[in-house]
Parts: C-alpha cells; structure tokens; sequence
C-alpha cells in the first residue's frame, strides 16, 4: 500500500508553504517536444484563486495538482489511489489527458519498487481514472465519448470559420461533429488529407468565434504516413490555449470516431491505433476504443524535464 506520502520524498525545502513540482511533457521522448504539464504535490485544500495563479506562474498549458483521496476504503492490492485537479491558463478543467499521463510517470517514478504498485487510480472531476505503467509508456483508460453530426446551419458557420482562420476560400471537410455526454463542449472536425493538417499555421483567434458551445475543437484527418491511423491538431482560443501541443482527452472522441471508420479494414475492439499529433511540438499517442466498455485507452511516452519546490510561504 502506498500513501501521499510516498511520493513526497524530495522536498528541498520541508515544511508548511512548500510544495514539491516536476516538468515533464507528455507524448514524446523529446526535451523539446510534447505537451508540457507542470505536476504539484499539495496535501492541503488551497483555494481555487490560489491553485489558478500558481498556473499562472507556470506558464504551462496545464497545471496538475496531486493530493491525497477522498475516499477512506483501502485501495486493492498493488493499487495506488490519489486525487487530481487540472488547472488550466483561465479555468479548472473537467478533464486532462496529457496531464493525467504526465501525474502518472512522476508518481511511478517516485514510488518505492518494494510496494509493487502496478496502477494508479485517480479520484477526478470525470470519475476515477486509471494509469499503468506498459514497457517505457504511460497507459491511461479515460471515458470514451460520442459525436453528433451538425446541422447544415452548423455546417454552414463552421465552414466559414475554417476558411478565414487558414486564409482560403474553402477547407476540405468531410465530417464535423459535436461531442455527447461528458463532451459536449468539444467539436470534432475530420479534413481532407489532401488539406496536409501538419502544414496549417491558422489564425487561432478565428476559433474562438465557434464559441460557447464549442470549446475545445479537434480537428483530424488521415495520415499518408505508414503506420500511423490518423493526424490530429486541438485548438482552444476561448479557453486561453490557442493550440494544444498534444491533446489527450481529444482521443475520447478520435478513437471511436476512426474505429467506426476503420470497421470495414477489420478494426477489432481494443485494437491500437497509432496517432500523431502534428502541432509544431508534436507527439505519438497509441489509442484504443473498447465499445463495450464505452472506454478508451490511450498510451504514450512521457520525458522529464525539471524537478523543484513551489515556494509558497508568504500565503500559508
């Protein structure tokens, strides 16, 4: 059994005030590459004004804050149970991929081997969560999610959104759906590979006119590359994050919408899809949809960059 504690090993400075932090970007093996999420241990309850100014320091697309569970029944055996808050540029967030596999990596790391801890559990805004660790991956299971196609009036604003943000007349767009239950602020737009979705330097500002219903827009398109099932790219202006480097919470949506597609290839539940996110950054994500299950699960490398202390004793 393993407690908060356990993972609270490292404090260069120790006491009341001071929270221990790493760096660590998900989705990539690069220094340079990936999503960057910034991990704090607290074992207190701060105020949300506080937890979203700590975001501030950081400057990250999220903030990932690590705390003991709510919940007093003993985990089961080789299980670790802890709870998480993701904190983004102008709001918490109801869900985190990248954050989530970026938490998991450092608290495996910092887990003594003796304990044998082979998964993690995370007590979150979108219900318990789970983690393992799979070779030199992090594999996470999240909530899969639903699209429903939009209307012609939809069609139409969407349409014109995407020409102006990529400075073209028209965008070749085969397929654009809001997402379902848990979801319902995420759009998802499949393009035409021929629109090559790596090459868009797009005018972000423009995607937040597809606001307040949508939020977060995934965009995704087939990839020409070997191996790889499909491309994709997140934006999220009237959020505070203009892209997002590697989205993982977007393949709640991706891999049931391209298993769906994938169906007539011989798509098997559970079958992995190797996916690259092609944003400046970049990353690698392996993604499998479980229907039965109405799960997905998604895996991915993840690099450490930097360990610190959070100094905040001028608060508490």
């Amino acid at each position: 059994m393993a407690s908060f504690a356990d993972i609270c090993k490292k404090t260069v400075i120790p006491g009341i005030g001071h929270l221990e932090f790493e760096i660590l970007n998900a989705f990539t093996t690069n220094t340079f590459g990936g999503n960057p999420a910034a991990i704090v241990f607290s074992p207190n309850t701060l105020p949300n004004e506080i937890l979203q100014q700590i975001n501030d320091n950081f400057n990250k697309p999220i903030v990932v804050y690590v705390s003991p569970p709510k919940t007093l029944v003993p985990p089961k055996p080789g299980t670790a149970v802890f709870a998480l808050r993701w904190f983004g540029p102008r709001n918490e967030m109801k869900i985190c991929g990248h954050g989530t596999l970026a938490a998991a990596e450092s608290i495996f790391r910092r887990l003594d081997p003796s304990k044998e801890i082979s998964t993690l559990e995370f007590e979150t805004l979108s219900g318990l969560l789970s983690a393992q660790r799979v070779g030199d991956k992090i594999q996470m299971e999240l909530p899969a999610g639903s699209t429903l196609p939009a209307s012609v009036e939809e069609s139409s604003l969407v349409d014109d959104v995407f020409a102006r943000a990529v400075g073209r007349p028209s965008v070749g767009i085969r397929y654009m759906g809001y997402g379902g239950p848990g979801f319902t602020n995420y759009l998802l737009v499949e393009v035409d590979k021929s629109e090559k979705l790596g090459e868009w330097r797009p005018k972000v500002q423009h995607f937040a006119e597809l606001a307040p219903r949508t939020q977060i827009l995934v965009v995704t398109s087939a990839s020409d590359t070997q191996g790889i099932a499909y491309e994709t790219r997140m934006f999220a202006p009237s959020i505070g994050v203009g892209e997002d480097h590697v989205c993982g919470s977007a393949h709640c949506l991706n891999a049931p919408y391209w298993a769906a597609k994938a169906q007539d290839g011989g798509y098997t539940e559970g079958k992995a899809q190797h996916a690259k996110a092609v944003s400046i950054r970049g990353g690698e994500i392996w993604a499998e949809y479980f229907a039965s299950s109405s799960r997905v699960k998604i895996r991915g490398n993840v690099k450490p960059v930097a360990v610190g202390t959070l100094d905040l004793s001028d608060i508490y």
